[in-house]
């Protein structure tokens, strides 16, 4: 069997290319760390760890079975070109614990007044006697996956009451939640939320899902947070709605179009933002080599994949995925 790594997030460990070879003694492991390369083992390989040069080696295959993403999101890989081809997609949710965790400090930063007192500092104003937003007694989390679920676990840790939204509601409801919804039916969370989350995937049925109408009908006090995909938030939108007084505040690791440095959009009052950097960790590259030579050892028994992609694109409207 032919492996070929092609990671974006790291240069292979030699431990890991030696516990690769190990698993699959008559096989080859190549390490792409350039297109070129990438494309002429695209050729022969049966196995893509990675997916850094996918888009434009997949044409060059001719034997592909397999593909292990390193990323949580399908948006960005070519997969209809995939499904054309008969290849299994598989996804990596390793740093859903890390999303998790930025997205609730960046509710917490904001409820404490953290962002005002960082720039009274920098301005030189001294202590700023500021009193924060009411407590979070209520979230509403749009995306109930494993980043959803893991943002759930940490708020009912603090005894917040999480409705969760997701397209299917027939399987059980996941830890942590008190309640899942479907459908259209968020909306009608929305007066009663103090924080809400965004963890969606990008697909049409979440294109601009939350815009002004959204924002507006959250609380004067509520508190916005994405950490999933910067298009599911209508950010001009947002900027209109801060601006104009409402909202508690807003916290986002991800934007889509990212604004142009001194953009209007910078100076939008009570926004918090961070550069897509929710998902790092010092650990994640060793977390993800043992994840991929867990998921090359069931390969090779035959055994079940985890996080397998089904090709199936949502219908477009107003539920959540």
């Amino acid at each position: 069997m032919h492996l070929l790594l092609m990671y974006s997030s790291h240069a292979p460990s030699a431990g890991h290319l030696a516990r690769l070879a190990a698993l699959d003694s008559g096989g080859r492991v190549t390490v792409a760390a350039d297109e070129a390369t990438a494309r002429a083992a695209m050729a022969t390989a049966d196995v893509v760890f990675g997916h850094r040069f996918l888009h434009q080696t997949l044409g060059a295959s001719t034997r592909l079975r397999w593909v292990q993403s390193t990323a949580g999101g399908m948006d960005k890989l070519p997969e209809a070109g995939l499904a054309a081809r008969g290849v299994v997609l598989t996804r990596a949710t390793l740093a859903s614990a890390a999303i998790a965790r930025h997205a609730v400090t960046l509710a917490w930063a904001i409820s404490r007044r953290l962002p005002e007192c960082v720039r009274a500092q920098a301005e030189g104003a001294g202590a700023l006697m500021l009193d924060p937003l009411p407590a979070p007694r209520r979230a509403l989390v749009l995306g109930a996956g494993a980043i959803g679920g893991e943002i759930a676990r940490l708020l009912a840790r603090d005894g917040v009451a999480v409705t969760g939204a997701r397209r299917h509601v027939d399987s059980p409801v996941p830890e942590g939640f008190a309640r899942v919804i479907g459908g259209d039916g968020w909306r009608d969370a929305l007066a009663l939320t103090d924080w809400c989350f965004l963890a969606l995937p990008n697909t049409p049925a979440t294109a601009a899902l939350v815009g002004e109408r959204e924002l507006r009908a959250l609380p004067a006090h509520a508190v916005v947070v994405n950490v999933g995909r910067g298009e599911t938030l209508a950010h001009d939108d947002l900027a209109r709605v801060l601006g104009g007084g409402h909202l508690g505040g807003a916290g986002l690791d991800v934007l889509a179009p990212r604004p142009a440095p001194g953009d209007a959009f910078w100076r939008t009052p009570r926004l918090l933002v961070t550069p897509h950097v929710a998902a790092r960790w010092p650990e994640r590259p060793a977390a993800l080599e043992r994840f991929c030579e867990a998921q090359l050892e069931r390969f090779l028994a035959g055994r079940p994949l985890e996080n397998v992609v089904p090709f199936v694109r949502p219908a477009a409207g107003g539920a959540v995925s």
